[in-house]
C-alpha cells in the first residue's frame, strides 16, 4: 500500500490519499482524485500509477510542471519518501501511512524559491 501526503507550508502533514491499483490523479479540477486548492495546478496535473509493486509518476502535460526531489520530470519511477512539487503544492510519496515524513522544513525555502521561479499563468 502506498500514500501521497500533502505537506502544508509549515511543514506538517496535510491530507493523504491511498495509491491503489487504480491511478491517482492529482490536480485542481473536480475530476481529480486528489483535488487541491491551488490555482497554479492544472485541472489534471499529474498521476501516480501502480504496476505490480512499483509506482510511477506521470506529468499530464501540466503548464507549471512536476518536480521530484528538485528535478523536473515528465515520467519517473517513485521511491519511498520522495518529495513532489506541483504548482505551489508539496507532497511526499510514502509506502506506509504511519511513516514519518522526512524533515520537510529544510526544503520549504528552496520550494518557495523554485515555485516562484516556475510560476506562470494557468
Amino acid at each position: 500500500m502506498a500514500f501521497l501526503c500533502q505537506i502544508r507550508t509549515d511543514g506538517s502533514r496535510g491530507e493523504s490519499w491511498e495509491v491503489s491499483h487504480r491511478p491517482l490523479v492529482v490536480g485542481r479540477g473536480n475530476c481529480a482524485d486528489a483535488c487541491i486548492d491551488d490555482d497554479s495546478l492544472s485541472r489534471s496535473h499529474f498521476l501516480i500509477i501502480r504496476e505490480h509493486e512499483e509506482f510511477f509518476l506521470i506529468d499530464l502535460d501540466s503548464r507549471n510542471g512536476t518536480w521530484v526531489d528538485g528535478e523536473p520530470v515528465s515520467a519517473r519511477k517513485l521511491s519511498p519518501n520522495e518529495n513532489i512539487m506541483a504548482g505551489q503544492s508539496l507532497f511526499c510519496f510514502l509506502l506506509e501511512r504511519a511513516l514519518v515524513v522526512r524533515p520537510i522544513l529544510a526544503l520549504l525555502p528552496e520550494f518557495a524559491v523554485a515555485a516562484g521561479s516556475r510560476r506562470q499563468t494557468v
